[in-house]
């Protein structure tokens, strides 16, 4: 599972590979500034994760897997994360995402609080943030059961299946209606604030 950092392939098998990203603390060559290790990514996208209000229909926002690339060649690493819920069925899909997280700048707003806000577990989710160093960017949400993600370059790839009526598809008419069933390989391209499919 070690690697590059620039080229990785992960198998997921069908309940995910949790276990592949907590036994792992590589911790890759700095450039501008260190990266994190895969630890301190997986720390990062639970910490952003926290900020996800549930409900009774979805709750629990956790990573599943995590990388960390220098996507844009700029010398800092981006982390690289798939996040999934506990769903219980509803009137829209199923958080299946690819998001992309870079570092915080001075004074990034996406690691401060409403200063108004008198709620602790907000001051305590934002703290985390801040401690983490990074902050969501941009996500893609995958209508099918991931079975692999890798990095080339500035390519995340991802391979995963669909079967109709998948909770992780679009509902339509409070049906969820997929793509047509069958194995997909997205490409996907990350440029600030998005993350965009290479046909």
């Amino acid at each position: 599972m070690h690697g590059s950092a620039f080229s990785r392939s992960i198998l997921l098998p069908s309940a995910f590979a949790f276990w592949a990203l907590v036994g792992c603390d590589t911790v890759f060559a700095a450039s501008k500034a260190s990266p994190p290790s895969l630890v301190q990514a997986f720390n990062a996208a639970e910490a952003s994760l926290r900020r996800i209000p549930g409900d009774d229909i979805e709750s629990d926002f956790r990573p599943v897997w995590t990388a960390v690339a220098d996507l844009d060649g700029d010398g800092r690493a981006e982390v690289i994360y798939l996040y999934t819920s506990t769903y219980t069925g509803g009137s829209f899909a199923q958080s299946n995402v690819i998001a992309v997280m870079t570092a915080l700048a001075a004074d990034d707003p996406r690691g401060k609080e409403n200063p108004k806000s008198l709620s602790p577990v907000e001051a305590e989710d934002f703290a985390a943030i801040r401690a983490s160093g990074y902050g969501d960017d941009a996500g893609e949400q995958i209508p099918g059961a991931v079975h692999s993600i890798r990095i080339e370059g500035d390519r995340i790839i991802v391979a995963f299946k669909v079967v109709a009526g998948a909770s992780t598809c679009d509902v339509v008419g409070y049906k969820h209606v997929c793509p047509p069933d069958g194995d997909y390989v997205w490409t996907l391209r990350w440029t600030p604030g998005k993350l965009t499919r290479a046909e």
